[in-house]
């Protein structure tokens, strides 16, 4: 049941999350902030953060319509909220702090404690033809995953 409700809730909440419409990433910081803040303000209706795609560079963006179109409308590679690292999530604790970064290339990295457990998310963005893009992100605490070896249905 709550997969059936999670799109109707993340279209109806879409419209509090403090991002425009188009989801133009200008600080990758401040995109990751915005997330969670939005995330801690709904985290008692459980409701998911469904990004739009076009945060995503191709290479994900492939992997994330890739693992929609293998699921048929069932669960994909993926059964949990990645922004979370979880199903369910009580976010406590946060830090968000940038990480390496160079010219085209930025590391955001997000600490949080949910339901009790430490939580260690990295974010790379990269820009692409002059905008920010999210390219992948790494849980560093266990269990230890990457967004888009998960995306494959690799583990």
């Amino acid at each position: 049941m709550k997969n059936a409700l999670s799109p109707l809730l993340a279209l109806l909440l879409l419209g509090t999350l403090p991002l425009s419409a188009s989801q133009q990433i200008s600080d990758p910081v401040s995109f990751v902030t915005g997330v969670y803040r939005h995330l801690i303000k709904v985290q008692s209706t459980q409701a998911e953060y469904e990004p739009r795609e076009d945060i995503y560079t191709p290479q994900l963006a492939k992997l994330v319509r890739d693992d929609r179109k293998r699921a048929n409308g069932e669960v994909g590679c993926i059964d949990f909220d990645f922004w979370v690292n979880g199903q369910d999530w009580n976010i406590t604790h946060l830090t968000v702090a940038k990480g390496a970064a160079s010219s085209d290339r930025e590391t955001v990295i997000a600490r949080f404690v949910s339901i009790g457990a430490p939580q260690e998310l990295h974010f790379d963005f990269q820009r692409v033809d002059g905008r920010w893009l999210l390219d992948d992100v790494h849980s560093t605490k266990k269990p230890r995953w990457t967004l888009s070896e998960l995306l494959k249905c690799a583990l």
